[in-house]
């Protein structure tokens, strides 16, 4: 009966060089080898783990980052909306103050015991010196700036939006003049027409001035004919260029300012 081989133990490696005659001969123990390929696995295996972890973590990372971007995106848009709610409640605010500073000022009585008439109907002749020359520094007659008509009043229906009032071109920093006496019911920023200002005058007479570089005089404060009141500019939306908008309004109806203006004023033909 053949005798079983015994297994060995160790496992030899002979490394033979080229410069020594006698190779140099290692055992390793089988143990110890088979200890060494267990590790190599169990670190192999970790390295595997380690970046499936690190490619998790990192795709976390990138989604956090993410997150917070557009967090930070509708932070920002919440803003925006936020200061846009801002904006049109001064809009609001203005066309209500618009509307209810265009909707009349005072009645003119005549000279006499009897009840009020309407506003036009009153005898010029029979006013006083003084009465006279406070009807005329009340009347819009002043031409509010130097500069050149680039626009003039058109009410016409057949317009999407009527143009009413004139645009006097002019170079920013222009001085606007008050063109009477009044005092100032509005002095503000809206987003189309800019700075805006609004004087109300005697005799149901209101005028209204926009893209204004600069308001010069605020709101309930009395302004003379003459006193320069701002300076022509370019703000606003809708504003293309250095100019001042001038509109008159009496009892809460657009007027041509062409018509109350003491000079023809110049175009730019």
């Amino acid at each position: 009966m053949a005798r079983k081989r015994k297994k060995s133990k160790y496992l030899s490696l002979v490394i033979v060089s080229e410069n020594q005659k006698t190779p140099r001969n290692f055992r390793i123990h089988t143990a110890l080898l088979k200890s060494f390929f267990v590790l190599g696995i169990v670190v192999l295996v970790l390295i595997i783990a380690g970046f499936a972890t690190y490619w998790k973590v990192a795709s976390l990372a990138l989604d956090n980052n993410r997150l917070q971007e557009e967090n930070f995106k509708l932070l920002q848009s919440l803003q925006r909306m936020d200061k846009i709610q801002e904006e049109l409640a001064a809009v609001k605010g203005f066309e209500k103050q618009l509307k209810s500073s265009l909707s009349g000022y005072v009645t003119i009585e005549k000279d006499t015991k009897a009840d009020s008439v309407e506003p036009t109907e009153f005898d010029f002749a029979k006013l006083s010196g003084e009465q006279k020359r406070t009807f005329f520094k009340n009347i819009p007659t002043l031409q509010p700036a130097e500069g050149f008509l680039s626009r003039g009043y058109d009410s016409s229906l057949l317009l999407a939006e009527p143009h009413l009032g004139l645009d006097i071109s002019a170079p920013t920093g222009t001085p606007v003049k008050a063109p009477a006496d009044g005092i100032v019911i509005f002095s503000g920023w809206t987003v189309d027409g800019g700075n805006v200002l609004i004087i109300e005058h005697g005799y149901g007479y209101k005028t209204l001035y926009k893209h204004n570089e600069r308001n010069l005089v605020h709101r309930l404060e009395r302004v003379n004919q003459g006193q320069i009141i701002a300076l022509v500019g370019n703000t606003g939306k809708i504003s293309s260029g250095p100019h001042l908008h001038y509109e008159v309004w009496q009892h809460g109806k657009p007027l041509d300012p062409a018509n109350y203006l003491n000079k023809e004023i110049k175009t730019n033909s």
